[in-house]
């Protein structure tokens, strides 16, 4: 796997992300999550059951982000659905880490590294009652190592992960479970040559999808991803071609998801990947490609949503550790872009919200460790801020502003103004700017009456070749510009040709950093070089 590749102050700043926008539907989650109970360590699994959401992972306590208050808990927890709260009532104790969730009925099913669950002799599987958390007795199947994946067809659980016996018979890394007496399914013991890290049931329930590090599956050769009879642990014929094959850095499939006729896979290695296959003939429908690994996927109503430790490409969008697509088409969507600091292990694309827990400790560049909400975006039109094609006051001098030009309280009462497109050389413009410049200035004013009121407020630019947007005087958004202070003189590092000169990008912002009454947005645009041959500039800010 790759290490993770920070961007720092290049090119991400407080509370956003930078894309280029493309073709795909709008994610349909808040970017900015809300007041869920925050755990103090590692979330590895995330499991939905109706008014009540179930995570594991290495934790031991959570905390409550408003009031302050923390209450001890040992490796799994649940939480309110409707509202995040901790459910105090349910509270069973895990003695190592819970790596896998799974829901049946009654009964919460947890898997891992744990030996003892609340005083019970558990060896890493558990069925718990879901309604008070007590270890269900009588219930207990043995597995002499981690178990990493769980899923349930019907009657039967089902587990994978690196084990090699369960209730002392020997199976190879996946074991058949059934559900009410915990008995081990004879005769079920397809076998993986490596450890298996996750499970998904086709949506007929007569497979299961199984994906991981390992090249063979029941003896047949399968590269990360292959599916087994659900009945009889058969290898069936689906066969995806796998991400790639580097025996150094596998492509080893992290995650699945289904919805409809197709598999949706998170791949880790020599980058990321994420894949989507068809259900019947495992034929790759398309694949995104990432500069880390995607380590979750999960899928909502035709749009995928995707977690991991990329940073800062995913597809040539500017996304750190989480991205949304197109579920036909694959198309990233370019509104979806929360950004984290570290892994996203875990995806529950649920009614009301999407859940994700991971390794990270902070999101949108606030402290929200380890386990966040993004509730549902509420049905709304956009309001539209900053119109583009609006006036701007710009300045083209070529003289050295300092840094005082991008504060609200500056004088730019002087400067000329005039309509967006401003720029010079492509035909296109409204205002044409003087050519043979490094650096260009441009300042608007707004009103906001309520911040309070508006949800996912998005910037979008239009710039060539580089440009720095500063909201309120804080820097909110880099595009094409290199790290550290910049001045009148800082070249844009790559010069914007063709189809990317008209290219918008885009950033959310989170809502708190607008003013009740006059806000101002101020943009310097940058050339590559002071010969170039044209510049452009426009902006449009928008909330819901």
């Amino acid at each position: 796997m790759n290490v993770r590749k920070f961007l720092g102050a290049l090119l991400l700043s407080p509370a956003l992300v930078l894309a280029s926008i493309s073709p795909a539907h709008a994610a349909d989650y808040s970017t900015h999550p809300r007041d869920n109970w925050l755990p103090n360590a590692r979330v590895f699994a995330i499991a939905h059951t109706g008014e009540r959401i179930v995570i594991g992972g290495d934790f031991t306590s959570l905390r409550n982000p408003v009031t302050g208050e923390s209450v001890a808990r040992g490796r799994i927890a649940m939480l309110d659905a409707a509202t995040g709260d901790l459910v105090r009532t349910w509270a069973p104790t895990a003695n190592g880490s819970v790596r896998a969730l799974s829901v049946s009925g009654d009964r919460v099913f947890a898997g891992g590294d744990f030996t003892i669950v609340s005083g019970h002799g558990r060896n890493r599987i558990v069925a718990l009652d879901q309604a008070s958390g007590a270890v269900i007795g009588g219930w207990n199947p043995s597995a002499n190592g981690s178990v990493r994946a769980l899923a349930v067809i019907g009657a039967t659980l089902y587990a994978g992960g690196q084990f090699g016996s369960v209730s002392g018979h020997s199976r190879s890394r996946l074991a058949a479970i059934d559900v009410g007496s915990g008995a081990l399914r004879a005769g079920w013991a397809p076998s993986a040559n490596a450890t298996v890290y996750t499970l998904a049931a086709r949506p007929d329930g007569a497979a299961l999808l199984v994906g991981g590090l390992f090249t063979t599956l029941g003896g047949s050769a399968r590269n990360y991803l292959g599916s087994v009879d659900a009945g009889t642990g058969t290898v069936t014929g689906w066969q995806p071609p796998p991400g790639c094959l580097v025996p150094s850095n596998q492509c080893i499939v992290t995650d699945l998801a289904v919805e409809g006729d197709s598999a949706y896979a998170a791949i880790a290695g020599p980058g990321g990947r994420l894949a989507a296959y068809q259900l019947d003939t495992g034929v790759r429908r398309w694949e995104r490609l990432a500069d880390g690994d995607v380590e979750s996927v999960a899928v909502r109503d035709g749009r995928v949503y995707a977690g991991g430790h990329f940073c800062p490409d995913f597809s040539g969008f500017m996304r750190c550790d989480f991205a949304a697509v197109d579920a036909a088409t694959g198309a990233v969507d370019p509104d979806f872009a929360p950004t984290a600091n570290g892994q996203i292990f875990a995806l529950d694309a649920g009614p009301d919200a999407l859940r994700a827990g991971g390794a990270y400790s902070r999101l949108n560049d606030e402290a929200r460790p380890y386990y966040n909400e993004f509730p549902l975006r509420p049905p709304s039109t956009d309001i539209t801020l900053i119109a583009s094609s609006a006036t701007w006051r710009y300045q083209d001098s070529g003289a050295d502003l300092g840094t005082s030009w991008s504060q609200p309280a500056y004088d730019d009462s002087s400067w000329p103004s005039g309509p967006a497109q401003l720029g010079f050389g492509d035909g296109d413009e409204r205002r044409v700017l003087a050519s043979g410049r490094i650096t260009y200035y441009f300042r608007h004013a707004f009103a906001v009456a309520d911040p309070a009121a508006l949800h996912d407020v998005t910037l979008r630019v239009l710039r060539d070749d580089g440009a720095v947007v500063y909201l309120n005087g804080q820097e909110v958004m880099r595009s094409n510009m290199p790290s550290g202070t910049i001045t009148s003189g800082t070249l844009a590092p790559s010069t914007v040709n063709s189809d990317a000169e008209n290219t918008w990008q885009t950033v959310a912002v989170a809502p708190e950093r607008l003013n009740a009454g006059q806000n101002t947005i101020a943009v310097e645009v940058h050339q590559a070089q002071p010969t170039s041959s044209d510049v452009s500039f426009d902006l449009a800010l928008t909330a819901r």
